[in-house]
């Protein structure tokens, strides 16, 4: 074999160990994601809005006042 040969060889095989592993990568993150989003479909969306807002109208007026602030001040920045 010659040194081109080895050569070629070698990032082959870095180029193929480069694939697999960013195919583990890719299926790690997407089973991360998948975990996730069931843990929100289970967990957090059990809240009700509507109760909260029975319960707590004052916290739900100062909530809302701070997104609408926050997505001013967003709006503003990008025009």
């Amino acid at each position: 074999m010659t040194f081109e040969e080895t050569a070629q060889s070698t990032v082959r095989n870095a180029m193929d160990q480069g694939r697999e592993i960013a195919e583990k990568a890719g299926q790690a993150v997407k089973g991360g994601y998948e975990a996730a989003q069931r843990y929100a479909q289970d967990e957090l969306f059990k809240f009700d809005l509507g109760d909260f807002i029975r319960c707590e109208p004052w916290l739900a007026v100062a909530a809302a006042f701070a997104l609408g602030y926050v997505a001013a001040r967003i709006v503003r920045r990008v025009s």
